[in-house]
């Protein structure tokens, strides 16, 4: 026997306004993407290119430009989240990190402490250069539920597709900006 169910009226129209408000709300723009490995959690902000960059190190104020004309500056705020082991050591250098593409194009980032100028302060258009502090490059003990954020530079040629962040630091990591199913 099927029994019927009297609904009120005011309640349906209360819990359809209050999913309307929960879609609405969960609305935020996407900035970037994360991936997930057996230890490593890694979020990294969509990549961004720009004509220099500068951070500042004991005072002074260090500019990062393209090494060619027919290069470009490509930052990544990056975060490495340690989810399960107790203490990860991490070196973030030329080996540890890779963007590019999954067709075989893939470059390291640069050593932002080696490949850039010194400039005096005045210089320096603040509004026009992007500031990457902090630079993620060095040598970090990550304990578990503890995270790391920070730039990533890379001097890569033009028109080069920027879909994947290759983390291969402690385990291999791809991070990727676009579906490759798609294309």
């Amino acid at each position: 026997m099927i029994k019927s169910i009297k609904i009120n009226k005011s309640a349906l129209f209360l819990i359809l306004v209050f999913n309307i408000f929960i879609t609405v709300g969960c609305g935020d723009t996407i900035t970037g993407a994360m991936a997930n490995g057996r230890n490593l959690e890694i979020y990294a902000d969509f990549p961004v290119i720009v004509e220099q960059a500068f951070f500042e190190l004991e005072g002074e104020t260090k500019v990062i430009s393209p090494s060619a004309s027919n290069r470009q500056i490509v930052v990544v705020n990056t975060t490495i989240t340690n989810r399960t082991t107790t203490v990860i050591p991490i070196v973030i250098d030329t080996e540890s990190v890779m963007l590019g593409d999954r067709r075989g194009k893939k470059y390291p980032p640069i050593n932002p402490y080696e490949q850039s100028n010194i400039v005096e302060y005045s210089d320096v258009e603040k509004e026009e250069i992007k500031d990457v502090s902090p630079i993620l490059w060095d040598t970090f003990q990550l304990a578990r539920g503890y995270e790391i954020e920070g730039f990533l530079i890379f001097d890569v040629p033009k028109g080069l597709l920027l879909g994947t962040l290759f983390w291969e630091e402690v385990e291999y990591v791809p991070v990727d900006f676009v579906n490759y199913l798609e294309n």
